[in-house]
């Protein structure tokens, strides 16, 4: 499964979004980003996954997690998975050169997951006492008023300060620092080979972006992603690919240039590998009736 990075607009003053999502069946790809989470599950069942570790998801739980996470919401088969996102930036918290005091409301994302869970069960009375304090959030963020913004800062704060209460989620131990490291490590790894995705890419490359030897950025990518490299370059390749299949009326030899691809052969049988059909046959059954390209943003 190829992890993507996702890019959340937020106002730099006031790094925050809060908004409903939801995951129909299992189509979302693995995916990290730049920002912290917390996940309301609203309505549903499924589960998340982190890496290769899956947990149950069920209306009414709470997960935190952090910026450099691989992460996916799944619902269950032909089902769909309701969920309230608040998402930040550290620095709204807990900036340079900030307070102890500070740096401590953020302790639910690194908490040692040998001793507390990435998830708050419904059945928990603190998960009812947390989802109230996220819909005072929601209610409030959804009047945009930039007045409010003292009320968004101290309701999340809240919000931060009760999960703080539960036993083991300030711990952080040396294993779970150092799996923390690893994943901080990989992230400009993630960035450049999606930014990078239509250009030739080699393990050198993000080596020398990470300064460490290839030999120990495969190492820990896959430790990471629990993907290869060259796996998961491939994949985010190829998910380029499908967004030019449905955005835009570029011919499948041209698609298979601007993703890197000098053998149209070779495009075709990794495609086919990954969607087990043809770039002609994706782009007919999933481009919408009555013809027009679904546009593709940006970049």
């Amino acid at each position: 499964m190829a992890v993507y990075v996702w890019q959340q607009d937020m106002d730099p003053g006031f790094p925050l979004a809060v908004l409903d999502y939801t995951a129909r069946g299992d189509r979302d790809p693995m995916h990290w980003h730049d920002h912290f989470e917390i996940a309301l599950v609203l309505e549903g069942h499924g589960s998340f996954m982190f890496g290769r570790r899956a947990l149950a998801a069920d209306a009414g739980d709470i997960f935190f997690i952090d910026n450099s996470q691989p992460h996916v919401a799944l619902a269950d088969p032909g089902r769909s998975l309701r969920l309230l996102l608040v998402l930040f930036r550290p620095e709204l918290i807990a900036g340079p050169g900030c307070r102890e005091l500070d740096l401590g409301y953020l302790a639910p994302f690194r908490a040692d997951e040998r001793t507390a869970s990435p998830r708050i069960r419904a059945s928990s009375p603190l998960a009812g006492e947390i989802a109230q304090v996220l819909g005072r959030l929601r209610a409030t963020w959804d009047r945009h008023d930039p007045a409010e913004r003292h009320l968004v800062d101290a309701t999340l704060r809240l919000a931060l300060a009760l999960a703080n209460a539960r036993p083991g989620a300030r711990t952080t131990s040396d294993a779970a620092r150092a799996a923390a490291d690893r994943r901080e490590q990989i992230r400009p790894v993630l960035a450049y080979v999606d930014g990078h995705c239509r250009e030739s890419i080699t393990l050198d490359d993000v080596a020398d972006l990470v300064h460490v030897s290839p030999s120990r950025v495969r190492h820990v990518f896959k430790d990471v992603t629990g993907v290869s490299f060259k796996e998961y370059v491939t994949q985010v390749r190829v998910s380029e690919a499908k967004r030019l299949l449905l955005g835009t009326d570029l011919s499948v030899a041209e698609i298979a240039r601007a993703v890197s691809y000098t053998n149209l052969h070779q495009f075709y049988k990794v495609f086919y590998r990954s969607c087990a059909v043809s770039p002609a046959e994706y782009r007919r059954y999933y481009t919408p009736t009555g013809g027009d390209p679904v546009p593709v943003a940006a970049g």
